[in-house]
């Protein structure tokens, strides 16, 4: 049962008695990324306020894959005992489908030597997740702000950065001594930094729950094609994620709809008939374009966590663990920052230096995946290779569980093995 109303009434109340000229951090966005910066900071006993434009609980298109290392964030953060009892699917490895029909497998105990946090992933909706999050943010002090939609910034002063707010038609200002940006693709925090950079293949993902899908197993699945690709999840409860992700490039119609997710679903024989029986339950919902990067992910009293800092492509699901992993990199620095307040662009450069050692490898890893998917006889031909060597399979599923370092792939004995 998801816990409400309790913990975020305390939340409101120290809003109104505790509110002074200055946060320690003002965080905006209240997804996986902004939720557990903002409940690291406050548990260091930092005055915190975290804002939203929605009311949780909401939905949100995502492919909702948790892998096996995100557990341990959730654990440190409280909220995976809770998740499980919430019936997840519990995620054994991926099942990659080419162009022209060749299958592989990878699962996360599989044949190498490392192991995750977990033997599993999980899956589960996000709007589960997103308010078992942000409880969590509460509950360990900070002050949440729903349906708080930030306006611009005010000009700069000295020891502080003004937001400009609007919560239920009323304008206000919040100050804070450091902003953070956890407010996605299209990050208003991003874009005040003027450090937002687009790629050239630009994809859309088109998102719904449905239940009754047939053959669905203890695997999520990627289905591509020429235009794009298809994932399938399992979430629990016996609804499965349908994802349809398009390459704008390669269709005539550039304006995302329905029309398209049908029709990628229909034009797929296998895909039409585990969907022949399915009912969608809600709203098909939009989220992209894809392919967002940062020259750096930090200013003058600001920082970028999550997909405000960078996002690939959802294809190897590397979205919210990114999120709870950058969030904890984060909060390791400024914790240091604010209590010196040393918080110039040059204070928390370091940030950018620690994001890169940790996902620079992953980042190459994802590149080098989006753009197998962007040329299907080369992906072809690559998951004939995964087909006959499991072992390479594993691996690079591993890699996606973020558990196996990702140099394993970037090997070139490894990737011999798959262009020879």
């Amino acid at each position: 049962m998801l816990r409400r109303d309790a913990t975020r009434q305390s939340g409101r109340d120290r809003l109104q008695n505790d509110m002074g000229p200055t946060f320690d951090a003002v965080v905006v966005g209240a997804g996986p990324a902004g939720s557990a910066t903002a409940a690291f900071l406050a548990e260091r006993g930092f005055h915190v306020v975290l804002l939203d434009r929605a009311t949780f609980p909401r939905a949100k298109p995502c492919a909702e894959y948790l892998s096996p290392q995100a557990a341990r964030v959730l654990d440190r953060l409280g909220v995976l005992h809770q998740l499980d009892g919430e019936e997840p699917a519990r995620l054994a490895g991926m099942e990659i489908v080419s162009p022209n029909g060749t299958r592989f497998t990878g699962r996360f105990v599989g044949g190498h030597s490392f192991r995750g946090y977990r033997d599993h992933g999980l899956a589960l909706p996000r709007e589960i997740l997103d308010s078992y999050l942000v409880d969590a943010a509460v509950a360990h002090g900070a002050v949440l702000r729903e349906e708080t939609v930030v306006e611009g910034f005010a000009d700069r002063v000295q020891h502080a950065r003004t937001l400009m707010v609007r919560t239920a038609g009323r304008r206000e200002t919040i100050s804070a001594r450091v902003v953070v940006g956890a407010d996605g693709l299209n990050s208003r925090v991003a874009g005040d930094l003027r450090v937002t950079r687009r790629g050239q293949r630009r994809r859309m993902a088109l998102v719904a729950h449905a239940t009754h899908v047939s053959n669905m197993t203890d695997t999520g699945e990627m289905h591509v094609s020429p235009l794009g690709y298809v994932g399938l999840a399992p979430v629990g409860r016996g609804l499965t994620n349908v994802a349809v992700v398009v390459d704008l490039a390669r269709i005539p119609d550039k304006h995302m709809n329905e029309r398209w997710f049908h029709r990628m679903l229909r034009q797929n024989p296998e895909l039409a008939d585990r969907m022949s029986q399915a009912s969608f339950v809600d709203p098909i919902r939009a989220v992209g374009p894809f392919a967002r990067w940062t020259t750096r992910a930090t200013g003058d009293r600001t920082l970028l966590v999550g997909d405000a800092a960078d996002f690939c492509d959802p294809f190897t699901g590397e979205g919210i663990y990114a999120a709870l992993r950058g969030a904890e990199l984060a909060a390791d620095h400024l914790v240091a920052c604010l209590e010196a307040d040393r918080l110039t662009e040059a204070d928390l450069a370091p940030y950018d230096m620690a994001r890169r050692r940790e996902f620079g490898k992953k980042w190459i890893v994802e590149r080098l995946v989006s753009w197998a998917v962007a040329h299907p006889k080369m992906f072809d031909r690559v998951a004939a290779r995964f087909a006959a060597d499991q072992s390479l399979a594993d691996i690079l599923v591993g890699v996606t569980g973020d558990f196996v370092p990702a140099d394993q792939v970037l090997r070139p004995s490894y990737l011999w093995k798959l262009v020879r």
